[in-house]
Order: structure tokens, then sequence, then C-alpha cells
């Protein structure tokens, strides 16, 4: 009897002590109960941004709850990076990281997150490094461009969207590589770089895909060359570096992201609505339409992708010898 009334003794301290557990889970599964905010680390208008606005109402509709897009340009996307990093980790903060740029701020200078400080949800787009110039321009060959920058070290001003950022890396390589010299002049995202271009304010200017489709079908730009590893089909008259025998590759990863420790049922959630949303015929659809360059990676898959930009990073900035704070 007395065993009886100890055992009872200890299921009952057991199941007392399951309730909050029990209770947790249910919170967990009830997300998300209220409007969810994306960070982007760049102005309106930009690649990560029409990205990020491209993806957001499909997760609503998958979610039933609002997903607004907020811009926080600055600091090579440092800015939104950190408050991503440094948000609640409920759900309700999310923000696009990138491969290279979120990881080589972290390489230049004491950053305020570390990439330990993310959990991948999954990547969203893919897309190259590219040179372009306005119709108007003097330089109507990537060829042009070197001749000219051999004679001239130092002279073209070349815009990019910060710091360090993928843009910035893919004109410091190509300067490496090619063997000239340019005066990099940084913005705060793509778009007020373009605008700069187009006001004639500097020459060129290195970018992603997404960044200036709309503007080349309209023959506002003119691609002069791409860093991929083969002619974009969207640009079947610009010529790669590489097919010009200049081994240069540069690219952006654009990958939606949460903060550490953000209870694992809602990264699953999450997770699952971005693989249902990249599988969506009409999400394909749109985004052809847009000439955005979508590229669907799993949370593992992408993952593995930073540690490896990670390591290319860390060789790159020793090879380039770029500064370290």
């Amino acid at each position: 009897m007395k065993h009886g009334k100890m055992f009872a003794s200890i299921l009952l301290v057991l199941l007392v002590g399951a309730i909050p557990l029990l209770a947790q889970g249910q919170n967990e599964l009830e997300y998300p109960t209220k409007g969810i905010e994306v960070l982007v680390g760049y102005s309106a208008g930009g690649a990560t941004d029409i990205a990020a606005r491209l993806v957001a109402p499909f997760m609503e509709k998958e979610l039933d709850k609002p997903v607004t897009v907020i811009n926080k340009p600055g600091a090579g996307g440092e800015i939104a990076h950190s408050a991503t990093a440094m948000a609640k980790p409920d759900g309700y903060t999310l923000g696009y990281i990138h491969a290279p740029a979120t990881i080589s701020i972290t390489l230049n200078r004491k950053a305020s997150y570390a990439l330990q400080d993310f959990v991948i949800i999954g990547n969203v787009v893919y897309h190259e490094n590219l040179i372009v110039v306005p119709p108007t321009s003097r330089f109507k060959t990537i060829q042009d461009v070197l001749a000219y920058a051999k004679e001239n070290p130092g002279k073209l001003t070349i815009g990019n969207s910060g710091a360090y950022a993928d843009d910035h890396l893919a004109s410091l390589a190509f300067q490496n590589t090619t063997g000239v010299k340019f005066e990099d002049t940084m913005f705060q995202g793509t778009a007020p770089s373009l605008v700069a271009l187009l006001g004639g304010h500097i020459d060129l200017v290195m970018c992603n895909v997404a960044d200036i489709v709309d503007k080349v079908k309209q023959k506002q730009l003119v691609v002069l060359a791409t860093l991929g590893s083969e002619r974009n089909a969207l640009f079947p008259d610009s010529p790669t570096m590489k097919e010009l025998g200049f081994n240069v590759l540069m690219g952006n990863y654009t990958t939606l992201a949460a903060p550490a420790k953000t209870p694992a049922p809602i990264i699953k959630l999450l997770q699952d609505t971005l693989q249902k949303v990249a599988a969506s015929e009409e999400y394909v659809t749109k985004a052809t339409e847009m000439g955005l360059p979508i590229k669907y990676f799993t949370a593992e898959e992408t993952t593995e992708i930073y540690k490896q930009q990670e390591q290319r990073l860390k060789e790159l900035w020793i090879t380039l010898g770029l500064p370290t704070q």
C-alpha cells in the first residue's frame, strides 16, 4: 500500500512538472499569432528588397498573418543583421543575410553580430555579380573599360552597395585579377548607386542580376560583363569575365534567417513554409516574369554553403591583403 501511495505521489509530481512543458509546446504550435517583420539591410529597390517583397505575400498566405518587409540600410547591411541577431527569438523578427556580405563584415571589423547568431530558414536567391553602364557611356565593351583603366589608374569610379558587400568584394577581385585600379564608391544599397550612375556621377556599377533586369529591359542600362561561370540567358550578348580569360567569379546568396535560440518548432514551421513558397507555381511564375534569379536551398544545404563561403572569404582576405580591425 505504501508503495502504491509513493508511486501515485511520484506520478503526480511528474505530471505537474510536465504541465509547463505541455503549455509551452501548445504556445509554440499556435505561432504565429501576430504579424512578422522581415528586416532588409539595404535600400528599397535593390536586389534583396525585391526578393523579400516577392516572398512576403506568399509567406503571408501560408501563415495567415501579415509579413512586413522593413528596410534598415547602412553599414553594408550590418545594421539590419545586428537588429535581426539581437531581436527576441520568438519568430516575429526575421531578416535576410547574405553570403558573402554578412560573413565578410565580420572579417573586416569587429561586428556587432557573428554568423552563429543566426539560424537559417532557407535560401531564396542566387545571382552573379555584373558590371553595368548607361547606354550613353563611352564604354561599349568591358575591353574598353580595361584599356582605359590601365592607362588611367584610379580615374574610373565604380559604385557598389557598401563596404565588403558582395558587390564591393566582386570589384576588388575584378581589379586584382585584371590588374586595373578603380575608385570604389560606397552606397547604402544598389538602388542609390544606380541613381548616381544614371545621373552621371560615377562611371560604372558592380551589382547583381535582380538589381538591373528591369532597367536593362527598359534600355536604361547595359551589361558589359558578368562574373558568373557561364553567360546569363537574360543577357546573352554579355560575356563572362571567365570567357575573356580572367578567372574571377562572384555572386550573392540571399538567405532568410531568424535569431539564434528561436524555438525549434517555430524554425521548422518557417522552414516548411519557405519550402512550400519555393515550390509554388505562382511564385516561380512571378519570379520568372520579374527576371528574379530565384534559387531555393534548404536550411541544411544553405548552412553548408555558408561554411564553405566563410572559408573561401578567409582565403580571399589573405590573398588581397584586406584590412582587419
